[in-house]
């Protein structure tokens, strides 16, 4: 099968429509038509139905949709390997929750480049869901996330707690509410956590983000308090002095590695999960356990 079919195929159901694939694919309106009856005449199955609303697909449609994404990624992931540059031995596929790649990832890819220039690395900032998404679907080759999936053929590993305090930018105690509280939204975990602690029920922030880069500096900007990882507060990289509030409980929150060790050790048969795993805690200058 000529890899564009499934490539113009998924793009359609991407968008929703005929048109907007034409324009992302760069191609002619009737490219596109042609290109999908191409397709359902070898499959002898009718894919799309055209509407008012837009695209839909059929029931033969649903199906071939997964055998369409695995048949690109494929592709796409042959492609990428034969076309490494001279001197380099691979490419790690690595994702990880945003807030990891705030500070403690971004530096240990800068210091991956000084001492791995052999390995080229393409990194992918997404929620846990998303991410296990793509790893599972090979589109990744390790990530880091704050909540966990099992599956056959990968594991699991434990890379360090990352707990979160509750920040103020003034010396204070626990208070019951207070009005200038900055939301970062960090995970369910975190939500589960803090509604249980302030019932949230007639509580509104004021302001809240699903950044945490831009929560603190909101929050260094305007004052107020906020939860943050306690390794960024102990790092104090801010315009404005933080203070741990007295008496506050401390929220708890794990990083793991998920990884396919038989993938890994095809694609970059010199760096292991350990390699891995212990570089970011060499990072994080935390022990090993």
């Amino acid at each position: 099968m000529n890899i564009e079919l499934a490539r113009t195929f998924l793009k359609i159901v991407s968008t929703g429509s005929f048109a907007r694939a034409a324009d992302q694919l760069h191609v002619t309106q009737s490219t596109v038509t042609m290109r999908i009856k191409t397709l359902e005449d070898m499959l002898n199955h009718k894919l799309l139905i055209r509407n008012k609303t837009g695209v839909t697909m059929t029931a033969s449609g649903v199906r071939f949709h997964r055998y369409a994404e695995s048949l690109v990624r494929t592709w796409q992931l042959t492609r990428r390997e034969m076309a490494l540059a001279s001197g380099l031995e691979g490419i790690l596929s690595f994702g990880a929750d945003p807030a990891l790649w705030e500070d403690l990832l971004y530096d240990w890819v800068c210091t991956m480049r000084r001492l791995r220039p052999e390995i080229a690395m393409r990194c992918e900032a997404n929620d846990s869901d998303r991410l296990l998404q793509r790893l599972f679907q090979g589109w990744l080759d390790v990530c880091i996330v704050y909540t966990t999936q099992s599956r056959v053929g990968f594991r699991i590993v434990k890379v360090f707690d990352d707990p979160l305090v509750l920040v103020s930018t003034e010396r204070r105690g626990v208070v019951d509410w207070d009005p200038d509280f900055v939301e970062i939204y960090w995970d369910e975990s975190y939500r589960a956590q803090i509604e249980s602690l302030y019932k949230m029920d007639d509580k509104t922030p004021l302001v809240s983000f699903t950044m945490g880069w831009l929560g603190m500096r909101f929050l260094t900007t305007f004052g107020g308090s906020s939860w943050i990882p306690h390794r960024t507060f102990k790092k104090q990289n801010f315009p404005r002095k933080l203070y741990i509030v007295n008496g506050a409980p401390t929220l708890t929150r794990t990083a793991y590695m998920i990884y396919s060790e038989e993938s890994l050790n095809q694609r970059l048969p010199r760096l292991t999960p350990e390699d891995i795993r212990n570089s970011i805690l060499e990072e994080l200058d935390v022990p090993e356990e």
